[in-house]
């Protein structure tokens, strides 16, 4: 996990947990209730890193 990692708000609404990342409050991942435990420990384990969000965000927008 990156240091930007822990650099992020979730909050949970109704079905699903939306982590909002501190730097970039607009770009919003929804992740299902249900996969709430496997998405955490894929991000603690390191095999889910944000950063990597933020650079498929950027190469879709481009």
């Amino acid at each position: 996990m990156t240091e930007d990692a822990s650099r992020v708000a979730a909050k949970r609404i109704n079905d699903h947990v939306e982590v909002i990342h501190v730097d970039n409050p607009d770009t919003v991942l929804e992740v299902p209730r249900r996969d709430w435990e496997r998405f955490t420990a894929a991000v603690k384990s390191g095999a889910f890193d944000l950063e990597t969000l933020n650079r498929e965000a950027a190469e879709n927008v481009a």
